[in-house]
C-alpha cells in the first residue's frame, strides 16, 4: 500500500514518471525471484526494495511539493511579474489627423470610380487637397473629399502624422471671430492700440497662433485678436467632382467671354471718343508773321525746349510747342523774355524736372533746331494758342477750341 501510495503521487510529474518506471521494473523482479522459490533472495530483495522505496519516499514529497508549487504558482507568478515590470497603459490622444489624408502630388490626382486605373475619373484632388479615409490599401485607398468618394493610388497620399505634417505645410490657418465688437489690436496686449473692430462670424487669415492671441492679416495690417474671443481652424482643399469640374470650366469660359466683350466695348467706345475728339479738332492754318529779333542764346534755348517737350513728335509739333512760347512772350502774361517765358513758375514741366538742362548740355536735335528757327522766321501753325499737353492726359471739355498734332493737343 506505501509502495503504491507514492508511485501514485509521483505520477503526477513527468519527471517523476521515470522513477515510478524504475518502481515497477523492481517490483516485476521481485515476483520473478519469488516464482524461483529462493527464499533469501526474496528477503535480500524486498530489504533491497523497501530500501529503495524509502529513500524515494525520502527524495519524492519534496519533489512533488516542487511540481506541485510549479504547477500551480507558474502562470500567476508570471502575471505578478508582468505587473511589476510594466507601467500601467496610458490612453494616448488621438491625432486630428487619424484617419485623414493628404496629397502628395504637384498638380492633382486623380480619383476613380473603382480601384482600377482604367475605371471612369469621378473627381479631382489638387495640391493641397485632402480628406477621410474610407478603406486603406496596398495599391488603392478608398477615399471621401468634398462631394467626391472613390478611389485614389495609395503611392500617391499621405496618411495619420505626414498627411498632418503636409497640411500645416499647405493649409492656410482661418481665425473666426466668435463674439460681436472683437477689438483688433496691434501687438499682442490688452493695453495695445486696436486698429479696429471685428463682428461675430468675421474671418481672417491667420498668421501665427500662441496661447493667448491669434496673429491676423487685417486690410494688409499685422493684428491680434484674443484666443478667448475666436477660433482658429486649418484649412486645406478638397476635392474636385467631374460635374463640379465641368461645371468649373463653364462659368470660366462664360466669364472670359464677357471680359472680352467688355473689353472690346470699351474698345469700340474709345475708337468712338478719338473720333469724335478728332472731328472736334480744329484745322489751323499756318500763317506767316514778322521774325523774331533774339540773341543766339534764346534760339539755343527755344530749341532745346522744344527737343525737351516734343522730340520725339513730328516737325509739326516740333513747330507748334517752339510757336507756344512764342505767343506767349507775344502775349506778355508770362514775362517779356524767351528765359522768363520759359521758365515761369509752374508752366513748363521740363524746366523744373531737369529734362531741359539735360539736354541743353548735351544738344537739341537737328529737327528742334530747324523748328526752333522757323517758328524764330515768323512760320505760325498755332497762332491762336498758348498753351499744350500730351493727348493722354487732355480734358477736352474744358478747352474752347483746339488741335492735335501728332500726340499732343494744343488749345486755349
Amino acid at each position: 500500500m506505501r509502495l503504491k501510495s507514492r508511485m501514485t503521487t509521483v505520477a503526477t510529474s513527468a519527471a517523476v514518471m521515470a522513477m515510478s518506471g524504475m518502481l515497477v521494473v523492481g517490483a516485476a523482479e521481485v515476483t520473478t525471484r519469488k516464482d524461483s522459490g529462493n527464499k533469501a533472495a526474496i528477503v535480500e530483495e524486498v530489504e533491497s526494495t523497501d530500501m529503495l522505496i524509502d529513500e524515494v519516499a525520502n527524495v519524492m514529497p519534496a519533489e512533488t511539493e516542487i511540481v506541485k508549487a510549479t504547477e500551480e504558482t507558474e502562470v500567476p507568478t508570471e502575471v505578478q511579474t508582468e505587473a511589476e515590470t510594466e507601467p500601467a497603459t496610458q490612453e494616448q490622444p488621438t491625432s486630428a489627423f487619424a484617419g485623414k489624408f493628404m496629397v502628395n502630388v504637384d498638380e492633382y490626382l486623380n480619383i476613380r470610380a473603382a480601384a482600377d486605373e482604367n475605371s471612369d475619373v469621378v473627381g479631382k484632388l489638387y495640391a493641397g487637397a485632402g480628406g477621410t479615409v474610407l478603406e486603406r490599401g496596398e495599391e488603392w485607398t478608398k477615399i471621401s473629399s468634398g462631394s467626391v468618394e472613390g478611389y485614389v493610388a495609395t503611392a500617391y497620399i499621405l496618411f495619420d502624422a505626414d498627411a498632418e505634417y503636409k497640411a500645416n505645410e499647405v493649409g492656410t490657418w482661418k481665425v473666426t471671430v466668435l463674439e460681436d465688437s472683437i477689438r483688433i489690436r496691434k501687438l499682442p496686449s490688452t493695453e495695445a492700440g486696436v486698429w479696429g473692430l471685428a463682428e461675430q462670424n468675421d474671418v481672417y487669415r491667420c498668421t501665427k497662433i500662441t496661447d493667448d492671441w491669434l496673429e491676423i492679416n487685417y486690410d494688409g495690417e499685422i493684428g491680434y485678436v484674443s484666443t478667448d474671443y475666436a477660433k482658429v481652424e486649418l484649412v486645406i482643399g478638397q476635392a474636385v467632382s467631374r460635374e463640379e469640374e465641368l461645371e468649373q470650366i463653364r462659368r470660366e469660359e462664360e466669364e472670359k467671354a464677357a471680359k472680352e466683350a467688355e473689353a472690346k466695348r470699351k474698345e469700340e467706345e474709345a475708337k468712338a471718343e478719338e473720333k469724335k475728339i478728332a472731328s472736334a479738332s480744329k484745322f489751323v492754318e499756318t500763317v506767316q508773321t514778322s521774325a523774331y529779333n533774339v540773341s543766339e542764346n534764346d534760339v539755343y534755348l527755344l530749341a532745346c525746349l522744344v527737343c525737351a517737350e516734343a522730340g520725339y513728335e513730328p516737325y509739326e509739333g516740333k513747330l507748334a510747342v517752339a510757336n507756344v512760347v512764342l505767343n506767349r512772350l507775344n502775349g506778355g502774361a508770362y514775362g517779356s523774355t524767351m528765359s522768363a517765358v520759359i521758365y515761369a513758375p509752374g508752366q513748363f514741366s521740363v524746366a523744373a524736372s531737369g529734362r531741359l538742362a539735360s539736354v541743353m548740355a548735351a544738344g537739341p536735335n537737328s529737327e528742334s533746331i530747324t523748328a526752333a528757327k522757323d517758328a524764330l522766321s515768323g512760320t505760325n501753325n498755332v497762332p491762336n494758342y498758348s498753351s499744350f499737353r500730351s493727348c493722354g492726359g487732355a480734358n477736352y471739355s474744358n478747352y474752347n477750341n483746339y488741335s492735335i498734332i501728332g500726340n499732343q493737343v494744343f488749345y486755349n
